[in-house]
């Protein structure tokens, strides 16, 4: 073989090789970025997650002995605080137990105007793909920002949720009249500040009512609830 040859073919072995290394490299930083988006979504899941025994705009036992309906805005400082400070310890200690049925209603409009009710509207959105509290979640998570369409679609896609069926649930206004409905119920309660929290149960036949208007710590909810197990004989 000549020398001129051996050149050639050293040469295109060299250009193999680095075809060979430019292929691994290309195929290696796919694999990083698939696990970055993996990881990435793996996240938004655990910071946004759903809640026990989730439907709908409630978490729970329907037959709990204990029903909790809470009336908030989703512009209200103190009820951001009670979404992810003291809500979890009552899912915990009360609601995984079986003893608490609770429910999330918006009263928003009624007292910050038409911002919160476009996120009650979103809230219910995301409800029809089961992502109600994914959504109540992020949308607390961003509560001092603008609320607008297009937001309510960012936290959408944020959540993992079908942006086509959201957005075609959104523009069609399909729970404006039960976002009005929440309000209305809310005034009928005697509901004049958020939070606010209806708290009923049955003794002796008769419904028990009580109302706890603001961001109580837990211990107030704790002595509430085990007065009211206690009277209940549990």
């Amino acid at each position: 073989m000549s020398k001129r040859q051996e050149i050639r073919e050293r040469r295109q072995k060299e250009k193999q090789q680095k075809k060979l290394m430019t292929l691994g490299l290309i195929i290696v930083g796919a694999g990083l970025i698939m696990a970055a988006i993996i990881y990435s979504g793996s996240q938004v899941n655990e910071q946004f997650a759903s809640r026990y025994m989730a439907q709908d705009n409630a978490m729970g036992d329907p037959n709990a002995p204990i029903k909790v309906v809470e009336y908030s805005d989703y512009k209200c400082g103190h009820c951001g605080a009670f979404t992810f400070e003291t809500e979890p310890k009552l899912e915990e200690e009360y609601i995984k137990t079986g003893k608490v049925y609770f429910v999330s209603r918006s009263v928003g409009a009624m007292l910050s105007g038409a911002e919160p009710m476009l996120a009650a509207e979103a809230a219910y959105c995301a409800g029809e793909q089961n992502m109600y509290w994914e959504m109540h979640d992020v949308i607390y998570s961003n509560q001092t920002a603008p609320f607008s369409e297009s937001a309510m679609n960012k936290w959408a896609k944020t959540i993992g949720a079908d942006l086509g069926a959201f957005k075609a649930c959104m523009n069609a206004n399909t729970y404006v009249e039960r976002a009005n409905q929440d309000e209305a119920d809310a005034k009928a309660a005697g509901v004049n500040g958020t939070p606010s929290f209806v708290i009923s149960y049955m003794l002796d036949g008769e419904e028990i009512e009580q109302m706890l208007p603001g961001n109580y710590p837990y211990q107030s909810f704790q002595q509430v609830f085990e007065e009211a197990l206690a009277a209940m004989g549990q």
